[in-house]
Parts: structure tokens; sequence; C-alpha cells
């Protein structure tokens, strides 16, 4: 079949491969799941036709975002358009702050809106803008399938620096390296080689008879003051001092201790001592890709195993080896390792799947305040109550981040997404307890510390 002039048809590559089948099983159909935003509270005089005018030079710039994913002759395949103009609501609003319920309300339902993947481009900009005091919040939606986390941060920089561009306080930015299209080629060129032929021998072999650990949904901690009043995941300076102190004498990350102390919680709580935790790799090996928009997050599984006669710096030794065996293949397209295992598929859109974000690469964080859109606004990232909303698929939009306090976030988001506020931060409590123990003693038992765990949520409180 010939494409319309201005068109290219490409096959979908393995990430939108994998969403696509996800979607395909998930009952109901994904709907709201695969939308993900960025969100930036902006002050200052800024120029509206100049901010919507650099987010079309942004569509146009990136092909994924004029991509569209069609079904036609029993399969599914995506088609490079030229529509360049998204939708874009300027809404006016009263609020002193953007804390209040209710703009929270509007940003999920705005965010969690369908897309027609039939018709791009799959980007819509909502503003909410206080016009006599200078404030407004930007929120940037986009399909999972044409774009991930790190290509948040690429497209918000690049509005930044088509604004600043706009307004002459710098030259226009140079296209990307790579065309998408180019992209897409290599993605598909690199299921032919010798390395993913050893992930092809490596996976089933590493997964094994383990599942993901599923977890009750209707779980309640016990009554302490210290949890509920904790109310959130930020750490005092002491306990941020207590978990780098521990990394550094089990040379490991903070973020690693925390993910073997989250672990150890959910295999203890789930009465299970061995099971597999999903986690993502941001996909971009080539370094060419990185200032790209496109979805080539994969996700892929790592092994968690613990006993009570281990201390806790073995459960890191442990747990550490485990990650180091599977980042070497983090790259292979998992929708391959479905394909061979195929109960994994149902676990991984379970609601209850147990999770916790491993990663050893960061997301480059696009830099704001006064530099992203020149010297008179000032911008800030905005993050929703519930980061979780409109990515309702466990394994969607967890990330990797190895400092302590942000590792902490995820670790609330987390259990924030399985759960409720409450729950939550009784997790985080008891990770922090776990963690300030070891601190402590790095040869605890973890029958001991397991104690910690029952304390908090009572020993027969994890059933259905």
């Amino acid at each position: 079949m010939t494409s319309p002039p201005g068109e290219t048809r490409l096959p979908l590559t393995p990430g939108q491969h994998l969403l696509d089948f996800l979607e395909s099983i998930r009952p109901g159909g994904a709907a709201a799941a695969f939308n993900i935003s960025f969100r930036l509270t902006i002050d200052g005089p800024l120029d509206r036709n100049r901010l919507f005018g650099a987010i079309i030079q942004c569509v146009d710039r990136h092909e994924a975002l004029r991509t569209a994913v069609v079904r036609g002759r029993g399969m599914a395949e995506q088609v490079i358009g030229s529509a360049t103009e998204p939708e874009m609501t300027v809404t006016p609003t009263a609020s002193r702050t953007w804390d209040e319920p209710e703009i929270e309300e509007l940003l999920v339902e705005y965010n969690n809106a369908p897309f027609d993947l039939t018709r791009p481009p799959l980007v819509r900009v909502l503003l909410l803008e206080n016009e006599p005091e200078k404030r407004r919040l930007l929120q940037v939606t986009v399909h999972h399938s044409v774009s991930d986390a790190w290509s948040l941060e690429v497209l918000k920089r690049d509005i930044g620096r088509c604004y600043r561009a706009a307004a002459g306080l710098e030259s226009q930015p140079a296209p990307p390296e790579v065309p998408y299209r180019q992209i897409v080629v290599d993605e598909l060129a690199a299921l032919e080689t010798p390395e993913a032929d050893a992930a092809r021998a490596f996976w089933p072999e590493y997964v094994g008879s383990l599942e993901i650990l599923q977890i009750p949904g209707s779980v309640q901690p016990q009554e302490d003051q210290a949890i509920t009043s904790r109310g959130d995941h930020r750490l005092a300076a002491p306990e941020i001092a207590a978990v780098r102190g521990l990394s550094g004498q089990l040379r490991a990350t903070p973020f690693m201790v925390i993910a073997a102390a989250y672990g150890l919680t959910l295999g203890h709580l789930g009465g299970c001592d061995a099971y597999l935790m999903p986690t993502f790799s941001h996909g971009r090996r080539d370094p060419r890709f990185h200032q790209s928009v496109a979805m080539l997050f994969n996700p892929f599984m790592l092994e968690f195993r613990w006993s009570p006669e281990m201390s806790f710096a073995d459960l890191v030794a442990t747990f550490k080896q485990s990650c180091l065996k599977a980042y070497q293949f983090q790259w292979y397209p998992f929708i391959e390792v479905l394909e061979v295992c195929p109960e994994l598929s149902v676990a991984m859109i379970d609601p209850n799947s147990a999770l916790f974000p491993v990663q050893m690469l960061n997301v480059p964080k696009t830099q704001v305040g006064a530099a992203l859109f020149g010297p008179d606004c000032v911008a800030a990232d905005y993050a929703l109550h519930r980061t979780s909303v409109g990515n309702v698929l466990p394994i969607d939009g967890l990330l990797t981040i190895k400092a302590t306090q942000e590792a902490m976030a995820m670790t609330f988001n987390a259990a924030q997404r399985l759960w409720n506020d409450e729950l939550a931060a009784a997790m985080c409590a008891t990770i922090v307890d776990l963690c300030l123990d070891a601190a402590q003693h790095p040869g605890v038992p973890l029958r001991q510390l397991v104690g910690t765990v029952d304390r908090r949520f009572g020993s027969t409180l994890w059933s259905v």
C-alpha cells in the first residue's frame, strides 16, 4: 500500500509493540493508562502566543509527536504525518495557589482524556492562567506510544529553547542528530545482533519459575502517630546521613539500599522469599538518541531473594549481584521475553503487582527557573499529589533515581499507586526504620528486621 504524500509508514518499535500488546490484554483497554505529562508553574509576563508557537515548532521538530498508530492488514504500524498543531486549551483561574483540589482534578481529567491514536499530533496542552497575578500552570500531555519520561524532559527543554529563540535571546536549536524514522530502523535492526541472541538465551533462565509478587489491595497499617504524622516521603537530615553512611559501608548506592529494604518488606508481608520485581531501562543505548522524543523505555525483571538467616549486608550484596546480571541485558526488548513467558504478561498489568524502580541510569532533568523561558519568567516543576494518576499500569511511570531523597519519593509513589496515602507513608516509615536499624549494625539478621515490619503492619494484617 502506498503512503499518501507527506506520510511515512514504519513497523512499531519493540517498545510500542509492548504497549500495544499490554493494551490488548488489559480488560477494557488502556484508555488513560498511556498518557504522560509534565507540568510547570510559570511566574512572570509569559507571552502566550510565543509559548504556543514554540510548542508547535517542537511538534514539527520531533517526528514522533506527528506519528499515528494505526491497525490494518492484521497488524499495527506507525505513520509519520505532517500535522503540527496540537490541541491547546487556555483556562482562566482566580486560584491564589496551585494546591487546591479543584486544580488537581482538572489536571487529572485533562491528562486522562483518551487520544485518538490515528489522529496526530498525539500531544495536547492545558494552560491555567491567573492573568492579573501573572501566574500560570502549564501541562503538556503526550501519548506514551510516541514518548517516555526521558522524552518529556527533552520536550520541556526544547519548548524553552524555541521560546527563547523567538524572543531573540538565542539562536534556533539545531535539528535532532538522528531523525525519529532512523531510530525506528535502528531499534528493529538491534533485534538481529549477537547481543540480542545472548539476551534470548539469558532471560528465560534468569526469570525461571519465579513470578511477580502479588499484593492484596485492601490493607491498613497499625494505628501509629509516627506513621500518620509523617504524611509523605521526606527524610530528615540525620536519616539521609544514616542511609548514605550505610550505603558506603555496603559499597552500594543509597537507592540500592532502600530498594533492598523495600523488597524485604514486600516479600515478608507477601509471604514470599523469591520473586520478580518489574523495572525499567531508559532504552537509549545510543547517545545520539539522548536528544530525541521517542518511546524507548524498556521494562525488564529483577530477581529478589531473601531468607531470615541472611544479614542486611548479605541482602544488599545478593540483590546487587542479581541486578548486575540483569542490567547487562536491559536493552533487549522485553516483549520477546513475554512471548516465551506468557504468564508474566498478566502479572505485569495486575494492579497489585509488587513494584520498585531499580535501574542505574537517571533521566536527566531540564533546568528550569529563569533559564527555561528567559529572565522575566520563573518556571518550576509541578508535581501532582498523586503522581501516578493517568498511568494506571503498575509498571508505568517509575524512574531510576540514585539519591536518597528521590529514592524515597519513588517508594512513596509505588506504594501510593498500590494502596493509598496512609499506607504509602507507613511503607516509607517502615523502610526508614529498617535502614536506620541496619545502619547501626549492617550484619543484623533479617529475622530481627522483619519484626520491625510486623510492628508497623501487624503479623496477620497482610491477608486478602
